[in-house]
């Protein structure tokens, strides 16, 4: 029965179980109705083999979630059932069950494997280019460079990047899901989540377009915007030196509440970090290293009236003292 198609309802109720299960909180009678399903029929447990051989489970290596794309997805999903069984449907759909988007040039985990240049999750690089300038890429990033005589053409798949581009470069077009961005001799920051396309401009003067709205915004340096589905956001000023914390692997934060810095913090670190609704909203102020995200946990820890709780090395909750 290992190549029979999976009757859909089957496979979701099989989903629901992952979903029950993957939360760390199924019970004891829970985990015995998992496994009366399961011995209820032969197409149950295929349909839990193939379901459970997913690459969501927490251990290190596992392949959809060194993908910051899954990774950030689950995450966002936060402890809801309903929202999670979604999630793992799609990712199921991409990594399982015929899955023609995974093996489609489309797929952004596809497309991140075969990037010019990319990072995995918790590293930071720098790359020298061929005209003089340099190119930063954040934790779990993925960037397409081309370089000719007259433009210089780069596409942001995933994550985050630093460029910096000699003034007397060849012209730049820079792309993201989100954005197209035009200059000359910029320097600036560019990051792409699940929010849109954030850019910083540092140096040089950035012309930035919504896909959707093609009238471009003019971005000076000292200014950024965001970028999303529903055009370009007005421009603010910026911070240069807070902006490149992460270069000097620097999480700053000024009563950030704890729920978005953990968010920031999940992007260096492998598996789930999140924290209960009860302290979501404690404000944090201090400097965190992004290289040693169990250390900036630790310094939490003796700061909020919390502690961490670890079901295991890649399951992690921050929870009230």
């Amino acid at each position: 029965m290992s190549g029979a198609a999976v009757d859909p309802r089957v496979r979701d109720s099989a989903i629901d179980w992952l979903v029950r299960l993957q939360s760390g909180l199924m019970s004891a009678a829970e985990q015995q109705a998992l496994l009366h399903w399961r011995q209820a029929s032969a197409e149950h447990e295929h349909a839990w083999q193939r379901v459970s051989r997913l690459p969501l489970m927490l251990q290190p290596g596992a392949e959809l979630l060194a993908d910051a794309t899954a990774r950030r997805a689950l995450q966002a999903a936060g402890a809801d059932p309903q929202r999670r069984r979604q999630v793992l449907k799609c990712l199921l759909a991409l990594g399982l069950l015929g899955g023609a988007s995974w093996q489609g040039a489309d797929s952004t985990l596809v497309r991140s494997a075969l990037a010019s240049y990319r990072t995995g999750i918790g590293e930071r690089r720098r790359w020298a280019l061929a005209d003089g300038g340099s190119l930063w890429l954040n934790t779990a990033s993925a960037v397409n460079l081309g370089l000719s005589a007259g433009q210089r053409s780069v596409q942001l798949i995933e994550g985050e990047l630093a460029l910096d581009t000699p003034p007397a470069s060849a012209s730049l077009q820079l792309q993201t899901p989100d954005a197209v961005l035009y200059g000359r001799g910029a320097h600036l920051l560019v990051r792409h989540d699940r929010q849109g396309t954030q850019v910083t401009v540092l140096r040089g003067l950035v012309q930035v377009s919504a896909r959707q709205q093609p009238t471009p915004l003019a971005l000076q340096a000292g200014w950024q915007t965001r970028v999303d589905g529903r055009g370009a956001g007005q421009p603010s000023s910026v911070d240069a030196f807070l902006a490149q914390a992460w270069l000097r692997g620097i999480l700053p934060a000024e009563r950030m509440r704890l729920d978005q810095l953990l968010a920031e913090l999940s992007r260096y670190r492998p598996g789930f970090l999140r924290c209960s609704d009860a302290v979501a909203a404690l404000r944090v102020t201090g400097s965190f290293q992004l290289d040693d995200t169990d250390a900036a946990l630790a310094l939490v820890a003796n700061t909020l009236p919390v502690r961490i709780e670890r079901r295991t090395r890649y399951w992690v909750t921050v929870v009230a003292a």
